[in-house]
């Protein structure tokens, strides 16, 4: 049963949160004391650390670590029964098919009204996309859904669960802008609309990937240097 108030899921929001800014906060202090050592080694290493700061893979990968740690832990308070329901029943066929194409339909009409718009919401973004980044960006979309959708949202329940998991999400891509985490907060809430109403985690759990995908795949095709 879950209980009355669970502290968990706001810890995650929090914590997975002041985590990432926390990497590259840790990452940056570390690269700046060395860099300013008298050592011409270390000197050496963190003038290094600094130049891999400023490219696109790095932060990604930071990233990715801090999406990955985040998975796990969810994915163990999931089984600790922290949870209205358990979100890794198939709920059918239809129902996930369902859940998918609404989800995935949902954040292709929200990417292309921003770009409709004209709005850019990356203040960064790699030299050539390739698909390696579509892959990577496919696997760990998914496994943001463990984290705010099957677990905080889940936890929490109802309206406030689905602001709250929502919020999360927008935090969380706040190190890109404040402009890509606003548009993150819609697609949460989008994401979260389905999940609610269908109960049906695995998806939005693979639409969320495939739209990472397909994103990155069309700027793969339609960038000059792809």
């Amino acid at each position: 049963m879950k209980s009355t108030f669970n502290i968990w899921p706001y810890i995650a929001v929090v914590g997975m949160t002041l985590s990432l800014f926390g990497l590259f906060s840790i990452s940056y202090f570390l690269a700046y004391t060395l860099a300013s050592s008298r050592n011409p080694l270390l000197i050496s290493f963190g003038n290094t650390l600094l130049t891999a700061l400023k490219t696109f893979w790095f932060p990604m990968l930071l990233v990715s670590l801090n999406i990955a740690l985040w998975a796990v832990i969810s994915y163990w308070r999931i089984g600790e029964g922290d949870l209205i329901f358990n979100p890794f029943t198939f709920r059918g066929f239809r129902t996930e098919l369902l859940a998918f194409s609404l989800a995935f339909l949902g954040l292709w009409i929200l990417r292309a009204s921003v770009r409709f718009l004209g709005l850019n919401i990356h203040t960064f973004s790699p030299k050539r996309w390739t698909l390696f980044w579509a892959f990577e960006h496919a696997i760990f979309g998914s496994l943001e859904e463990i984290t705010w959708r099957a677990y905080v949202l889940n936890a929490i329940g109802g309206v406030w669960g689905l602001i709250i998991s929502s919020f999360g999400f927008g935090l969380h891509h706040l190190g890109s802008s404040w402009q890509h985490a606003l548009y993150a907060f819609v697609a949460g809430l989008i994401i979260g609309g389905v999940y609610m109403n269908t109960g049906a985690f695995w998806g939005v759990f693979f639409a969320h990937g495939f739209y990472n995908f397909t994103a990155i795949l069309g700027e793969i095709l339609t960038s000059k240097g792809g």
